[in-house]
């Protein structure tokens, strides 16, 4: 026997429907109490709910209106049908337009999880977009990563319907020939240049990444672009990679914009290192070559010393190291400022040993946390533990190294040492090319440490993946 409940959802067109057997009374009113719950939120805009099937788990926030995630997408899934989903259930869904559905223009493998525009045509548009006000503000978050930026007028996400007369919003607006770098757009107010944040970027009606900005007297629209200025030929279509976009109704508070980076964070671990450098675009000709940025914008940036800023010396252009910063092993350093490093971490990078004539107790160095040196047969790595390594015979690189004594061979084969640790926290610099006086000669393109983050193989495979994908600022 069974019994059936239906109940009609308020303000919507929508019936909850729940049926259980007698004799499963409990599981039945798990269930019935959940539906009553989303029932109540929906009443007073406070239902959040996440993409179709998934185990999501996004913070409910009041007021959020419209999010779009590239997560779980498939190219074949969208090219059937172009649609963004807004995932709040509000019916705020982005027409996606000329995208190819392919490694380029669609769901991405070299950016996981993010849907790629190609700087060409891609765009997204939706035409029933909320009314934005500034008695109440507005948030825009977006985890992006910008992959080229031209000269022509292009922009992030835009709430322009008529150019130069509405919009609520326009976030990271560039514009070389207008002399705009990237400006934040509030009610149609022209901010200052600002720093172009790392990955996590987010804009409300007062404040661009923390910053003040002008708000201006422009009215909202009922239009989102996405990759686009506004549905006028106005500019050029961005080439980047988005993996969530996130809108609220209303200035957002710090809390809640924790709870939106605590679960961006969570989610795709290996697009927040909380150190990394990299110096693919770099040359010997920069007038800051002795400068490797950080990439995370923190400026704990890598300081270079004694190169000749040459072939051998400095960063090569041409060979097998082609890319690559060489260290000569006579008296190149390189070298960070001291910050911490707790005993779980993870450490990945792109870099190479160059074969020594005689051992060498030097290489890449966060002092007790971890030394790889550079010996005749091989690595010798230290995790954790400044007296006993793990040898890794005939090895000049790995890709990845876990405080949990995992590491992770250029075919990501893994191997196991399984000592134990000794080491809960270092403090100090992180030293590439030198220890003490002792140097050795290397190649190295890129790095990045997640503090406080054991990641598994999958998330090392998608941050080494990452890291390539990187420019130097």
């Amino acid at each position: 026997m069974k019994k059936h409940y239906e109940t009609h959802v308020e303000d919507t067109d929508k019936f909850i429907s729940v049926a259980g057997p007698e004799l499963d009374y409990k599981s039945w009113y798990e269930q019935y109490r959940k539906l009553m719950e989303e029932q109540a939120q929906r009443k007073y805009g406070l239902y959040t709910p996440t993409s179709e099937g998934d185990d999501d788990d996004f913070p409910s926030i009041p007021g959020m209106i419209a999010r779009y995630s590239a997560l779980g997408l498939t190219n074949e899934q969208m090219a059937e049908n172009p649609v963004w989903k807004d995932l709040t259930g509000n019916g705020h869904d982005l027409q996606m337009k000329n995208f190819a559905w392919k490694e380029g223009s669609g769901i991405s493998d070299i950016y996981p999880g993010a849907l790629v525009f190609d700087g060409v045509d891609d765009y997204g548009v939706c035409e029933n977009f909320p009314i934005l006000t500034k008695e109440k503000g507005y948030t825009v978050v977006a985890l992006r990563q910008w992959i080229t930026r031209g000269e022509i007028a292009q922009g992030l996400v835009s709430n322009v319907k008529n150019w130069l007369k509405d919009g609520a919003f326009l976030l990271e607006y560039r514009n070389i020939q207008a002399e705009h770098l990237n400006k934040p757009i509030s009610f149609g107010a022209i901010g200052s240049e600002m720093d172009l944040p790392h990955i996590l970027t987010y804009q409300t009606s007062k404040s661009y990444n923390g910053v003040s900005i002008t708000t201006g007297n422009f009215e909202g629209t009922d239009v989102l672009h996405v990759g686009k200025l506004a549905p006028t030929n106005v500019g050029t279509c961005i080439n980047a990679a988005i993996w969530e976009l996130v809108f609220l109704d209303h200035d957002a508070t710090e809390e809640e914009l924790t709870k939106i980076k605590d679960y961006f964070v969570k989610t795709y671990p290996w697009l927040f290192p909380d150190q990394a450098w990299t110096v693919t675009g770099k040359t010997n000709e920069d007038e800051d070559r002795a400068t490797i940025a950080n990439i995370t914008g923190n400026g704990n940036n890598l300081v270079l010393s004694n190169f000749g800023f040459i072939e051998g010396s400095g960063y090569n252009e041409e060979g097998e190291y082609a890319g690559y910063l060489v260290t000569d092993g006579v008296d190149d350093r390189v070298v960070s400022r001291s910050f911490t490093l707790n005993k779980d971490w993870t450490i990945v990078g792109n870099w190479k040993m160059l074969q020594p004539e005689a051992n060498k107790s030097s290489g890449i160095v966060k002092q007790n946390s971890l030394f790889i040196y550079n010996y005749v047969d091989g690595l010798n790595i230290y995790i954790n533990d400044p007296w006993n390594f793990f040898k890794l015979k005939d090895i000049r690189s790995v890709n990845a190294i876990c405080s949990d004594g995992r590491i992770y061979l250029n075919d990501w084969t893994e191997i196991i040492d399984s000592k134990q640790q000794t080491v809960n926290e270092s403090v100090g610099t992180l030293v590439i090319g030198i220890l003490g006086n002792v140097y050795t000669s290397l190649a190295f393109k890129n790095l990045g440490i997640y503090n406080n983050q054991i990641l598994s193989k999958d998330d090392c495979i998608k941050a080494y993946n990452y890291l390539q994908t990187l420019k130097s600022k």
